[in-house]
């Protein structure tokens, strides 16, 4: 793996963890998504995804970040959905009865932040490109 690519996870997840940290510090109105037909609508969190896989994809200056940021977020979806199934309970609320519960609950924000860190790769190795561009001429 180009170590500039490490860099860009590590990055990427660094400012993630700020970005979630600040908000729920600071804007419990952001915690809560909107309420959607297909489910919630976590607002804060896809911006944050969005912001902190540009910083990576900014750091990491290679299209092969872009594979990355998705698994990158995969696994903290992995990990959420493996947290929340340890509570799921057939007499619980209906978006914690089951896994496939769960899946449907979130499938909304799941694809929304999926798109939001290749999106984010993407606008942020453009943005570290221009910016060298710029400095050259």
């Amino acid at each position: 793996m180009d170590v500039r690519i490490l860099l860009g996870c590590i990055a990427a997840l660094a400012t993630l963890i700020v970005l979630a940290l600040v908000v729920h510090l600071f804007g419990s109105d952001l915690e809560r998504g909107l309420d959607t037909a297909l489910g919630p609508l976590p607002l804060a969190d896809i911006l944050g995804v969005l912001l902190a896989m540009g910083a990576g994809g900014w750091v990491a200056r290679r299209p092969g970040f872009r594979w990355l940021a998705l698994g990158l977020m995969a696994a903290v979806w992995l990990a959420t959905l493996a947290v929340l199934g340890t509570f799921a309970a057939p007499g619980g609320p209906a978006p914690m009865r089951s896994i496939v519960a769960m899946l449907q609950y979130n499938a909304l924000a799941i694809v929304l932040t999926l798109a939001a860190a290749w999106l984010g790769a993407v606008l942020g190795e453009r943005a570290a490109h221009r910016r060298l561009q710029v400095a050259r001429d």
